[in-house]
């Protein structure tokens, strides 16, 4: 329980970026096929609310969201989206993740929708947004296709306030 209590402060304080918000976003890989397929435990915690989801996919998706991570934002009108699995209620699971631009001076966020189907007792869904600056944006790609290029049982952590 006392472990519970900790996970949840932690969620209210996450290191806080210029903006004054924090994030912080995990992947943890839980197995691996003998393809190179991934099971990964996937949360993220910022704005006061956390989401956590395990999927399947293969590195490859990963590295190419990262890479245009770091290459974001390359308009005011620019979004940048990683999706894996569906919304159908026949599904097991759904993640999006957006950068988008959400001003025409630049200012940017890192959106989140994940669903997880199944009965009352298993299903949840989660959305929320953090306002990231761009150069942070940048900075979780290129941490992240480095991670998803390199073979490993690592967990991948980022925090928006660790430079």
């Amino acid at each position: 329980m006392l472990d519970l209590i900790r996970d949840m402060v932690d969620v209210f304080n996450t290191p806080k970026d210029d903006f004054g918000v924090g994030m912080r976003l995990t992947l943890e890989p839980l197995w691996r096929d003998y393809d190179g397929m991934l099971q990964l435990g996937f949360s993220m915690q910022g704005s006061g609310f956390a989401a956590e989801i395990d999927f399947y996919d293969y590195p490859e998706p990963i590295e190419t969201f990262g890479r245009s991570l770091y290459e974001f934002p390359r308009s005011s009108t620019d979004e940048v989206v990683f999706e894996n699995g569906s919304n159908a209620p026949n599904a097991y699971s759904w993640l999006v993740l957006r950068a988008f631009v959400f001003d025409g001076v630049g200012h940017s966020a890192l959106e989140i929708k994940c669903q997880r189907n199944g009965t009352r007792l298993v299903s949840a869904r989660s959305r929320f947004a953090v306002e990231l600056e761009p150069a942070t944006i940048n900075r979780l790609g290129s941490e992240l296709a480095t991670w998803a290029s390199s073979p490993g049982d690592e967990s991948f952590v980022f925090d928006s306030g660790q430079r």
